[in-house]
């Protein structure tokens, strides 16, 4: 038998128990689904309390990292600018000593020349004639 066979063969109380029974079982169902959804809707509203202050404050960080990271950019562009000035500066300098080195080479190895040329035997026979003359000198004057 079928379903429709079945409610005419049942009488007027017995539509009624089997109705009301079926709408307290459609009831239920609906509390049930009615929590479940209120449920859902508290964890969502929860997690989103949760979650959206630190994706908040991740962003706030986000941020000043990369003014953070800019200024560094900045500070290292400078850095390397002046590493570079410093880097010539250097250069300069070496190139500086480089031609003092050259020419005081030159100097000295001119005096070197001028007193290798110096006859040491011809200056210690002057410096004996002036003592021979100044000693003299010296006695006269009583010194």
């Amino acid at each position: 038998m079928d379903d429709n066979s079945k409610l005419n063969a049942m009488s007027d109380h017995d539509l009624l128990v089997e109705l009301v029974k079926a709408q307290r079982e459609t009831a239920n169902k609906q509390k049930t689904t009615m929590l479940l959804t209120l449920a859902t809707f508290a964890i969502i509203l929860i997690s989103l309390a949760i979650v959206v202050p630190k994706s908040l404050m991740t962003m706030s960080k986000v941020e000043q990292m990369a003014k953070d990271t800019k200024e560094v950019s900045e500070k290292t562009e400078v850095l390397v600018e002046q590493a570079g000035d410093s880097l010539e500066n250097i250069d300069q300098m070496v190139r500086d000593v480089d031609q003092l080195v050259t020419e005081n080479t030159e100097s000295v190895s001119e005096a070197m020349d001028n007193f290798n040329s110096v006859d040491f035997e011809r200056l210690n026979d002057a410096i004996d004639d002036l003592a021979s003359i100044i000693e003299p000198l010296a006695n006269l004057l009583g010194h």
